[in-house]
């Protein structure tokens, strides 16, 4: 049984990592679509590329996040097996 910390946590995990995965996501499409407008000559391809950046480091970013949420969540949650354990 997960204490209401450990839950606290794991939402934050699944929010991070669910925002994550869709800012990269979103990220690669937009650079996709900068690399196109490029081969056609349009004029806004660079700051369309620039944003497309932009979205893959913040989706970076927010992986990152994450998985600091999940592990402090895995070490919650060793701290309160060790306290249960019978001492010697």
């Amino acid at each position: 049984m997960r204490t209401p910390n450990e839950k606290k946590l794991i939402a934050k995990y699944w929010w991070m990592g669910g925002s994550g995965a869709m800012l990269l996501g979103s990220g690669l499409a937009v650079l996709l679509h900068g690399s196109k407008m490029k081969e056609v000559n349009e004029d806004p391809w660079f700051w369309v590329s620039t944003g497309g950046f932009a979205l893959i480091m913040s989706g970076l970013s927010f992986i990152g996040d994450a998985n600091r949420f999940r592990t402090m969540a895995d070490v919650l949650q060793e701290l309160d097996r060790r306290e249960k354990l019978p001492k010697h």
